[in-house]
């Protein structure tokens, strides 16, 4: 077994540095007692500390608490601080309407998460071998996986490090055994309700009458998808940095723009959407390829004020040459919109006020003497007659019935009308600040339209100069 710890040395040497905290995900079986004995092997030549998690899934009764009982034992032994968490995942599984297998996971990586956290940690080892490599790709590929799915497992994701991705498990039976360390036998691991277990114990012996080295050949394989993934991963990430930069964001939204979503090849346009996901809900877990392809049909074909919605509460709406994506909430969209719609905010002048839960700023200005329109930008500035305005001037935001004279128009226009025709998605309307005077006349919407009666003449002796911080991109 010297070859084993050899081997294990230069792994560790890749993905641990001196003064690293590490948290152990242990359940008790030979994967994780043998990493668990490994990196303790290595900690001090190495210079990191260790804790040990263990998530007691309460599923297969007493036996369940023996696990827990005796990962507990082995931690003490070693002496390292141990962290418990006892859930039931069968109770859990129907709130987060998932299986039972990826709900335990769910749990166990939000436990493993919480628990790094406390201990001021920084990463998480858990103990994934190359027979689960080979499992996971497999079920991947029965599931119809894409690439990604091929890859299989990472052997760093985030603060997760998988050191002995590349061992299998008879190997590290046979350490245990060579140096008498005992760990726990899980039956479920026989049942073959659960998909790993049929491809485990039916599919990869039936497999290796074909090829007797598919194991090796998988691993290779993955390698192989691994190196294709990463730049195409690394191209959507190249697009996206491109794309968010000019783009104002408020909250968890994300816009994006039709054409340029379709000018990407398919394969770029899937993992977009996947980023985007990512980006707003800070997990890749609960997207499926279904999701995604209702989302590119909703660029391909779009249809204003469309929206589906998929996992995450996450909303998309198309709207005029974009799609959003935002987090619903349902509540405190409804709940903004009413306080909105219920107050006037004083505007100073001169001086600065904050509007849309201090999204925008405006300052006002009173200007003596003419200025070049030329130099006005409409999507945030506006020259209006101070006579006109008067001093008393408010903002708010629309309400239902709103309407006044646009500049240069003839006749009144209901400022409904007047957002769809500017391309105004509904999700905004209620965040652009309407300016009016002591009347509630409207005489500024902002970066659309000032009234017509307050526009600057020849007559105009003062200039109420307005200017927002920020152009409102929709």
């Amino acid at each position: 077994m010297d070859e084993l710890l050899k081997k294990a040395d230069g792994i560790l040497t890749g993905l641990i540095s001196p003064g690293d905290r590490i948290l152990v995900g242990v359940s008790g079986g030979a994967d994780s007692i043998a990493l668990l004995h490994v990196l303790n092997r290595f900690s001090s030549k190495k210079k990191f500390s260790l804790a040990v998690a263990h998530i007691n899934h309460m599923a297969r009764g007493e036996d369940s608490f023996k696990d827990a009982e005796f990962v507990k034992n082995v931690a003490e032994k070693l002496g390292l601080p141990f962290f418990l968490q006892e859930i039931d995942v069968q109770k859990e599984r129907l709130r987060l309407k998932q299986s039972f297998q990826e709900s335990a996971r769910l749990i166990r990586y939000k436990f493993f998460e919480e628990t790094l956290g406390n201990i001021d940690g920084n990463k998480i080892a858990v103990g994934h071998s190359a027979d689960d490599q080979v499992e996971t790709i497999l079920m991947n590929f029965v599931r119809g996986s894409g690439l990604t799915g091929l890859t299989g497992i990472p052997q760093v994701r985030g603060k997760i490090i998988r050191p002995f991705l590349g061992f299998y498990r008879k190997d590290l039976e046979g350490y245990l055994e060579e140096n008498k360390i005992p760990f726990r036998e899980d039956l479920s691991n026989s049942n073959r309700k659960y998909l790993r277990n049929r491809v485990r114990h039916e599919l990869i012996p039936y497999l290796k009458s074909y090829n007797p080295n598919i194991k090796k050949n998988l691993q290779e394989m993955s390698g192989i998808m691994g190196q294709d993934d990463a730049l195409l991963d690394q191209l959507t990430r190249d697009i996206f940095n491109q794309n968010v930069p000019c783009q104002e964001f408020i909250e968890k939204e994300i816009r994006w723009n039709t054409d340029h979503f379709l000018s990407h090849p398919v394969s770029l346009r899937q993992r977009l959407i996947r980023e985007i996901y990512f980006r707003i809900t800070g997990t890749r877990f609960g997207i499926t390829a279904h999701h995604i392809q209702k989302v590119v049909r909703l660029f391909e074909s779009p249809k204003v004020g469309k929206t589906i919605h998929i996992p995450g509460k996450i909303k998309v709406t198309c709207g005029y040459g974009s799609v959003l994506f935002e987090r619903e909430n349902k509540e405190q969209s409804e709940r903004d919109i009413h306080e909105n719609n219920a107050f006037s905010i004083p505007i100073p002048i001169p001086g600065f006020t904050e509007l849309t839960q201090g999204e925008i700023r405006v300052q006002t200005q009173i200007l003596e003497d003419k200025r070049e329109f030329s130099s006005l930008d409409p999507n945030k500035q506006a020259f209006l007659d101070l006579d006109k305005t008067g001093l008393s001037i408010k903002a708010r935001y629309f309400r239902p019935g709103d309407r006044f004279r646009p500049l240069g128009m003839m006749g009144n226009k209901k400022l409904k009308s007047l957002f769809i025709d500017s391309k105004v998605p509904k999700s905004v309307r209620h965040r652009i600040p309407i300016l009016t005077n002591a009347k509630d006349d409207i005489i500024w919407v902002y970066g659309q339209r000032i009234a017509h009666f307050c526009r600057v003449t020849d007559k105009t002796t003062k200039i109420l100069f307005v200017q927002g911080n920020k152009v409102i991109n929709y």
